[in-house]
């Protein structure tokens, strides 16, 4: 009769090491892949400038209601912006429109005045002559949202830019 011993090692299957190791570099690549998706690829454009220099368009009426897309080219983002109506016919407007927080400035005739805002914002620039200079950045990372500054003269567009990159800053120059 044989006699069997209880309680004696089992040899594990070469295998299950292997298995192990495979599944922690998979979870490792999904949270790596996520982590880069969700993080706008992974790419910080801190410092992005975009500069512009506008000659004035024709609008007519003083109330203005356009609608401005914005594709950027980070795949999936698409912007709409409605232009503010509450323009008055007179007088030299500056809108800046963003849904997180900005700061900037605007300067004319050697006045330059500091702003730190947030959301859609409409701004009388009083004493206008010669030049204006309107300068904004985003205060945040978002790559997702545009940053629109639109300059007006007696109801008219004269100047607008906008930029959808983390940090980024707009700077608009027009003649008045």
């Amino acid at each position: 009769m044989q006699m069997r011993i209880h309680g004696g090692r089992r040899r594990r299957a070469p295998e299950t090491p292997w298995l192990l190791i495979a599944t922690v570099i998979g979870i490792v690549v999904v949270s790596g892949a996520a982590f880069t998706y969700f993080t706008s690829a992974g790419v910080s454009s801190a410092g992005h400038t975009s500069t512009s220099t506008t000659t004035p368009q024709e609008t007519t009426g003083t109330s203005i209601a356009t609608f401005a897309t914005t594709i950027s080219q980070t795949p999936n983002i698409v912007s709409t912006t409605q232009i503010p109506t509450n323009i008055p016919a007179s007088g030299v407007i500056i809108s800046v429109s963003y849904l997180g927080g900005f700061n900037g400035s605007y300067s004319t005739a050697g006045v330059t005045t500091n702003i730190t805002n947030s959301g859609n914002q409409v701004y009388t620039v009083e004493n206008a002559t010669g030049s204006l200079t309107a300068t904004f950045q985003k205060t945040d990372k978002t790559a997702t949202h545009a940053l629109t500054v639109t300059i007006y003269e007696n109801g008219k567009q004269i100047g607008s830019d906008s930029t959808s990159e983390s940090y980024g800053k707009v700077t608009i120059t027009s003649a008045l």
